[in-house]
């Protein structure tokens, strides 16, 4: 260490000296002067605003040549970190061999949110202090994939599971093994937060909202009018989205009757994929007007399924089955469902016409 500078760092320089040091012009090696602005500001010492001025008339190219190699002491990462914004810089520091967990602690509510992902991606640190995770959850420019991964990582790497959801599980558990819930509880993943497609998948017209939200007023029933216990409901709605997918992947009948209504179009979609579906659940599904179109293709495009009049009755008759497809498969309706078909008018005006007309058609063909 330069003379100067260790006189410095023990209190024993001049003031004038002093001023001079950490105003950066005394011919002090850079290093050098790096540690002495960094006991200047990190130890609070009056000389602190002078320093940052300093440091901030640094060129970027002189700072970023001591981090080619691990710089000893490590504290001046910390300086570099909290008061400098370039992020080229920021990254060498960051990347810098000789950064400690405590550093980066103390550094992450300074960085821009373009530096938070190389932090998210140092486990070593984070691991050594979890309190970074929450500092990059709490971060004001933290963008929500650094969250959710935040959250993944806390769940799946760090095993720090909140005590409500460790109750909950040890409640499912139980009720899975006196039989009053489906076993695919007992497999649910651990909560998590929304990812942005799920987020999206959500979204749907005003129309279909207030039409959800008024059956959400009626008690519920599954495909053979039979009401669905109302506990069931509730614990279905305290899941999150990534629990309540799995759960349409794997759950039972009324599970799938619970789910089917949820706005978001992928636990729609995972519910008609779920192996133990049957043709009666399908023909219902097929007539609700509250599930997401991409249902309804997928129903019209399962061969097997549309073997089956109701389904395809069902299918034709519903406002929501897109024009195309319910044009392509209203031929096979039987002749007192045509005429249902002619006369309802919440179908589109073109559907009815060629129903019409195919009727029309048919009669004559006859006389």
């Amino acid at each position: 260490m330069h003379p100067i500078v260790e006189r410095f760092i023990q209190g024993q320089l001049p003031e004038p000296m002093a001023q001079a040091l950490v105003g950066g012009s005394l011919p002090v090696p850079a290093p050098d002067l790096l540690r002495a602005l960094t006991h200047a500001v990190l130890r609070e010492t009056p000389y602190a605003d002078r320093a940052l001025g300093a440091l901030a008339a640094l060129p970027e190219s002189v700072l970023n040549g001591l981090l080619l190699a691990p710089l000893e002491p490590p504290d001046g990462l910390q300086l570099i970190l909290c008061h400098r914004k370039e992020s080229a810089l920021l990254e060498s520091a960051l990347l810098n061999a000789a950064l400690t967990a405590e550093i980066v602690e103390a550094s992450v509510p300074f960085l821009p949110g373009s530096a938070l992902e190389i932090v998210l991606n140092n486990q070593v640190l984070w691991i050594q202090r979890p309190r970074i995770l929450d500092l990059l959850e709490e971060h004001p420019e933290g963008e929500y994939v650094i969250k959710r991964r935040v959250n993944e990582y806390r769940f799946e790497v760090l095993r720090l599971i909140p005590e409500e959801v460790k109750k909950e599980r040890l409640e499912i558990i139980d009720e899975v093994e006196a039989g009053r819930l489906d076993r695919a509880w007992s497999e649910l993943p651990l909560p998590k937060e929304k990812s942005r497609e799920e987020e999206e998948a959500e979204a749907e017209p005003e129309e279909l909202a207030a039409e959800r939200r008024l059956l959400a007023q009626k008690p519920l029933l599954d495909d053979e009018g039979n009401e669905i216990n109302l506990t069931l409901t509730q614990r279905i709605a305290r899941l999150r989205t990534n629990q309540k997918i799995m759960l349409a992947i794997k759950g039972g009948k009324e599970e799938r009757t619970i789910l089917i209504r949820e706005a978001n179009r992928l636990i729609q979609v995972n519910v008609i994929r779920n192996g133990r579906i049957t043709e009666g659940e399908i023909a219902y599904i097929a007539q609700m007007r509250t599930v997401n179109e991409e249902v309804l293709r997928i129903i019209s495009n399962t061969r097997e399924w549309m073997k089956k009049y109701t389904i395809t009755k069902n299918l034709v008759l519903n406002p929501r089955t897109p024009l195309p497809i319910a044009m392509t498969h209203f031929k096979r309706l039987l002749e007192s469902d045509m005429k249902l078909l002619i006369k309802d008018r919440n179908v589109p005006e073109l559907l009815r016409r060629e129903a019409k007309r195919l009727t029309e058609a048919k009669a004559q063909g006859k006389g």
